[in-house]
């Protein structure tokens, strides 16, 4: 009797929990109609001092809910003498935790715990239904999570977008499953990828985006009263972060395309979303308006996928216009850019793989000046514009002659890859029809059909999108001369400037091999080579030698001698 008489010491707690699975339930699960059950129900029992806690809209397949964590903290500090709920469901669907808090948690803090529609009060005795109860509930929360699972990836691969439109594209109001350019947030996409192009690193796009009072993504949403996930915390709206440049960067979506599958829970108790692997993508290409041209937006990944971010070494104010497009002819690390320690003029790139020289596998530094690096690119360019401006057709042809075997062949791997995904596409298409007879007939369960169907769906809209994308690279294969014509294009540009800049060079130069140099003395050469975009290394005809002679150091002067030579 006394620690009954405790018990009726503090207030009783009516939680009311709703989530989107449990309003498809029943409408009497309404938070509404919860408040008025429990509120009449402890009325009739004589508890008068209630109070209210409300989840509304959060899953009972975990406890982190600020309703529940709130009702938690009342009880800690004494306030709570009993908890009443519609049914055991409402408390929560995952039958561990829930027997935890009933049988042992509540008991431990003197806390009478009332299940009215299960006929469930702690001051009646244990129930022996309870644990039953619970597990059924479980059952009903994990049927539901793989009935939306298997709806969720039926929707996904038939090309309709399961996540939000990203910064820059908005959902069209005639129709929700299609995204339209938001022109204002479009402008802001296209400058960041302008400036990746010029060479500037994700710190300084987003120090330039701040001083330009460029609103934040989430704070651009918000202005335009749209509601998206993610954090609200950040106090200053222009304050961009490396991270959100990177985002925008790799974010294919911005060539038009749809991609669904890039996360995944690993269950329907964890719902924290895991990065998934590209190969379980399914990727639908060319589905809306395009931000970014897919040339431009390849050219980028291949130019962030080269560099590690990081605070950028400057020669007077800016950054190394080769950035990014210098390698070590030998171990194929990158170079890095410095500024000599002793004469501020004089800037040069070394292979970052420091390593190397004490270990002794590859000798010197591959040390090259940055500015006899320009020269040499230079005289190879004006090597160029020397072909074109003397024969423009011959130049052309020996553009389209240098890949025609590895073009050729690449078209007869694709063509057989085709086939082969054509060939399986039948044969999935004859599975399914099979299977559909066999469950007409008997021979195949109606769950065994659901499993099965599903399991074909998928790999026939995986197979229609690998064959749209093979036809797709075999069309551009067929149409090779366009990239050529780009490339000659970009001479022409080069024939009008005075200097190189860092768009025409990633325009032009896919990347530059640096060898160490060889020979001594006045007899010291180096070799550079450069491989450009679309056609990768020139052997150019027999034309006039050039050279250029630049002092690395003091006393010591390399040449380099910019002439045909078998890779």
């Amino acid at each position: 009797m006394q620690s009954k008489n405790k018990n009726q010491i503090g207030i009783t707690a009516l939680y009311c929990r709703l989530s989107r699975d449990d309003g498809t339930e029943s409408e009497s699960n309404s938070i509404g109609n919860q408040k008025k059950l429990l509120s009449q129900k402890a009325k009739e029992m004589g508890l008068t001092d209630t109070k209210y806690y409300v989840d509304d809209g959060y899953t009972g397949t975990n406890f982190n809910r600020p309703g529940f964590q709130q009702l938690i903290d009342d009880i800690e500090i004494g306030l709570v003498s009993a908890v009443m709920v519609k049914d055991l469901s409402r408390l929560g669907r995952d039958y561990v935790s829930v027997g935890n808090y009933t049988d042992s948690y509540f008991p431990e803090h003197n806390v009478r715990f009332i299940a009215v529609n299960d006929a469930i009060d702690s001051d009646e005795g244990e129930s022996e239904i309870a644990p039953f109860k619970n597990i059924l509930n479980e059952m009903y929360a994990r049927d539901i999570s793989k009935k939306i699972r298997s709806s969720h990836r039926l929707r996904g691969s038939m090309g309709e977008p399961l996540s939000q439109p990203p910064y820059g594209y908005t959902k069209s109001l005639e129709n929700k499953k299609k995204w339209i350019i938001d022109p204002e947030a479009a402008t802001v996409v296209k400058s960041i990828f302008k400036m990746c192009l010029d060479g500037k690193g994700n710190e300084t796009i987003a120090r330039e985006l701040q001083e330009n009072k460029v609103l934040i993504p989430m704070a651009y949403w918000r202005s335009k009263g749209l509601k998206r996930g993610g954090k609200k915390t950040q106090t200053n709206p222009y304050k961009w972060c490396k991270t959100t440049v990177q985002k925008i960067l790799s974010q294919q979506e911005y060539c038009g395309d749809i991609i669904n599958f890039k996360t995944y829970s690993k269950s329907f108790k964890n719902k924290t979303r895991y990065e998934n692997s590209k190969e379980n993508w399914a990727v639908f290409k060319d589905v809306n308006e395009p931000i970014i041209d897919r040339e431009t937006f390849e050219t980028v990944q291949k130019f962030i996928s080269k560099t590690k971010r990081r605070a950028p070494k400057k020669e007077n104010g800016e950054r190394s216009i080769f950035n990014g497009l210098i390698y070590c002819g030998d171990c194929h690390s990158k170079m890095r850019y410095h500024t000599s320690t002793s004469n501020k003029e004089i800037h040069y790139f070394t292979c970052s793989d420091n390593k190397v020289d004490y270990r002794g596998n590859y000798p010197g530094r591959h040390y090259v000046r940055a500015d006899a690096l320009e020269e040499v690119v230079k005289l190879e360019l004006r090597r160029l514009v020397e072909i074109l401006e003397i024969d423009e057709p011959y130049f052309a042809q020996l553009l389209l002659r240098k890949n025609d075997e590895e073009r050729e062949k690449d078209k007869k791997f694709l063509e057989t890859e085709l086939q082969k995904a054509i060939a399986r596409s039948n044969t999935v298409s004859q599975l399914y029809e099979k299977l559909y007879e066999d469950n007409v007939i008997g021979k195949v369960s109606d769950e065994w059909f659901v499993e099965l169907s599903h399991k074909y769906e998928k790999e026939r809209m995986d197979l229609k999108a690998k064959i749209a994308d093979t036809r797709h690279q075999i069309e551009e294969l067929k149409n090779t001369n366009s990239e050529y014509g780009k490339f000659i294009s970009a001479i022409r540009r080069f024939m009008q400037m005075d200097n190189l800049t860092s768009p025409l060079l990633r325009e032009l130069i896919d990347h530059i091999d640096i060898f160490e140099t060889e020979g001594t003395g006045k007899s010291r050469t180096q070799r550079i080579v450069i491989y450009y975009r679309f056609i990768g290394y020139i052997e150019l005809p027999n034309t006039a030698k050039q050279t250029h002679i630049a002092d690395t150091r003091k006393g010591v002067a390399v040449e380099y001698i910019t002439e045909q030579f078998t890779a």
